[in-house]
């Protein structure tokens, strides 16, 4: 997903039909349990993070266009990735351990004066 805004809730819990309106007119465009607060503490930590998702379903909000999820559904798309994942995180962790860092991570709580 290029872009657009994330909505974290506290899960494991489907959104309701209303969380879900709600959330389409404020303009989210995905659902995640797990984007917080995660990223806050790694920031606190100062390590470098990036979040990989596996987008399991659509959500409750697009009614009439897919078929309601389930959790039954949402483990069978996890389970179908997770060789994905871990091809992915086999190759992303070397590179990254002889990357050298040039980003602000080691430094992001200076301005939190």
């Amino acid at each position: 997903h290029d872009g657009g805004t994330v909505v974290v809730i506290q899960g494991p819990r489907f959104s309701t039909r209303a969380e879900s309106a709600d959330f389409a007119r404020s303009g989210w465009e995905i659902i995640n349990m797990t984007q917080a607060p995660e990223a806050q503490l790694i920031r606190e930590l100062e390590l470098c993070y990036v979040n990989i998702a596996v987008v399991t379903d659509y959500d409750t909000g697009v009614v009439g266009e897919v078929e309601p999820v389930t959790h039954a559904a949402v483990l069978e798309k996890f389970n179908a990735t997770l060789g994905t994942l871990r091809d992915s995180l086999a190759r992303l962790i070397p590179e990254a351990a002889k990357t050298a860092r040039a980003c602000q991570c080691a430094t992001g709580m200076a301005a939190a004066g």
